[in-house]
């Protein structure tokens, strides 16, 4: 068995919003109503769920409520995409009360975000092999001028076959996530801070492998259970695998032991190299800090990591596809991502 992707999205397509962890405060739907416009210039229908327009004790509303919204969209035949408004706490409230035989055998619907919404897409990668795509939430789209990293979500989507489709490393990055909320109507993220990916092999290094990953705050969480089936998914295919990880708040000690708890569930097993974030609102435990962690970690495992990449909650981020095969490469403080199929 190997990868199956949903249907290219088309000028045409219909994307469902919906909120299976945090729903979007009342100050804030102006956001959505703007981020609804955009995706709209792009040709889209959008339909938007009633758990976005709540929150309340950290999350949208039930897990049930929450589900039963989720599989409507995830079985609908007219729904192509399905997109959170962001992440938040509680997406894996929602995970046991899934139809997850139903989901198996239902088409595939592209799903994509990523924070707490990785915890959704990493699950159902590995559960039913669709793809999945950790992109950029949809409450960012709410801005006028994305820059050309984030807009590659939507071409990346769209193309009939991403063989050969290349991605390449930002020329500048937002330093902090608060940024984003510093300002009442920002045109694009605040891109204040020269983009530099590092690498443990201190030289260009390349890997190839089936791309996944999550926000390691919230992997660590379903690893070694049954929605986190990593293993079954890994022998169903001959290639590598590549691991990508992004996190935030978290000091380095607190890091390597969720870290370490993947690795002993096996989730490096297999793998060619990883591919890390730029970590938000991360701290060194006294003198411990993260290049120190990254690279005794790589030692460790036996296996190269990339790192300072562009994933996560100090954007802009790259589109990786959960299960597609791609080749990452870094040089000289820049990288690359090169789709295979």
């Amino acid at each position: 068995m190997t990868t199956t992707y949903p249907s290219a999205l088309t000028p045409n397509s219909t994307f469902a919003i919906t909120a299976p962890s945090s729903g979007v405060p009342a100050p804030l739907h102006p956001k959505i109503h703007k981020a609804k416009s955009q995706l709209e210039k792009l040709g889209a229908y959008v339909v938007i769920g009633e758990t976005v327009w709540t929150q309340q004790a950290a999350r949208s509303s039930s897990a049930e409520t929450r589900a039963n919204e989720l599989m409507t969209y995830f079985t609908d035949p007219e729904v192509d995409a399905i997109m959170p408004p962001w992440g938040g706490e509680l997406l894996v409230q929602v995970l046991p009360k899934l139809d997850w035989d139903k989901l198996i055998n239902s088409q595939p619907t592209w799903l994509i975000g990523y924070s707490d919404t990785s915890t959704l897409l990493c699950s159902y990668t590995l559960q039913t092999h669709f793809a999945s795509a950790h992109a950029t939430n949809f409450f960012d789209l709410n801005m006028e001028s994305l820059d050309e990293t984030t807009k590659q979500w939507h071409k990346i989507l769209s193309a009939p076959s991403r063989k050969h489709l290349v991605q390449y490393s930002s020329p500048m990055y937002q330093s902090s996530w608060d940024a984003l909320f510093d300002q009442d109507n920002p045109e694009g993220f605040d891109l204040d801070t020269k983009t530099e990916w590092r690498s443990t092999a201190g030289k260009a290094v390349s890997f190839t492998g089936r791309l996944i990953g999550s926000c390691l705050n919230t992997l660590t969480v379903i690893a070694g259970t049954k929605y986190a089936p990593i293993e079954e998914w890994r022998e169903s295919f001959e290639e590598h695998t590549i691991v990508y990880l992004e996190w935030l708040d978290w000091g380095t000690a607190e890091t390597y032991r969720n870290l370490w708890h993947l690795k002993e569930h096996g989730w490096f097993d297999g793998a060619s190299g990883l591919l890390f974030d730029r970590p938000a609102r991360s701290t060194s435990t006294e003198d411990f800090d993260a290049e120190q962690m990254i690279h005794e970690f790589a030692d460790e495992i036996g296996l190269p990591i990339i790192y300072d990449a562009d994933i996560g909650h100090m954007p802009p981020q790259f589109t990786l596809i959960n299960g597609g095969l791609a080749t990452v490469t870094y040089a000289d403080g820049k990288g690359t991502l090169t789709y295979l199929e």
